[in-house]
């Protein structure tokens, strides 16, 4: 059996299984059967089309099997989704849950053995590139995700401030840092690292640092 472990903007796609009766209500990390002669990464990309209508890729494997049942065990790949947006067929909720909303269901129990790993892995700090114009976050977000990875758009916003402020933008991704501070370079933006449950605050400031002035008279 395989798993999928879609993660999107820092959260993972659950779904809420329907049956058997045994199962109803409780939540699992989608997945299948391996059909006979199959590669489990196929796999996991038809059982998310089949069940979810959605496209996925897989990118790694989180560790370790658990036993479902005498010869059978799930296998639990990370993925990314790369085309559709999650719709149940099979289930009848989905839901996107952050690292600190993963206790909030009740998981199916081959599941939970991954959730520690899966957990660290949605904590991780992510790149972050700040541009003040809109077009042009929103075209470096078009090129990370023609590069294949996972990246957004979003507002600037932090405490204190008012709505109708005229905050930059934010890319966030999942590509390694020194792409996104290439990009962020090219384009006159400022980078950052994201690191998930942390206080927003304001962007740093571009210029040179003050000069380290003595506080007293030297001798």
């Amino acid at each position: 059996m395989v798993g999928a472990a879609v993660v999107r903007r820092g959260a993972v796609l659950a779904a809420r299984r329907t049956s058997p009766p045994e199962a109803a209500g409780r939540w699992e990390l989608p997945g299948g059967k391996v059909e006979p002669g199959e590669d489990p990464e196929a796999a996991v990309v038809r059982e998310l089309t089949e069940e979810l209508g959605c496209r996925v890729e897989v990118t790694g494997w989180l560790a370790g099997r658990a036993p479902i049942r005498p010869g059978l065990v799930l296998a639990v790949a990370l993925a990314r989704l790369v085309d559709g947006e999650p719709e149940p067929v099979e289930h009848d909720r989905v839901r996107w849950l952050r690292a600190d909303e993963l206790h909030d269901v009740d998981w199916l129990e081959p599941d939970r053995p991954f959730l520690p790993e899966l957990g660290r892995v949605l904590a991780r700090p992510q790149a972050r590139g700040v541009f003040d114009e809109r077009d042009t976050a929103e075209a470096v977000v078009a090129l990370l995700r023609a590069e294949g990875y996972d990246a957004w758009a979003e507002r600037e916003a932090f405490a204190g401030e008012d709505d109708d402020e005229d905050h930059a933008w934010a890319v966030v991704t999942d590509a390694p840092d020194v792409r996104l501070e290439l990009l962020t370079e090219e384009r006159d933006g400022w980078f950052d690292v994201d690191v998930p449950g942390r206080a927003t605050e304001p962007a740093p400031f571009r210029g040179p640092a003050p000069l380290d002035l003595p506080r007293s008279p030297r001798r």
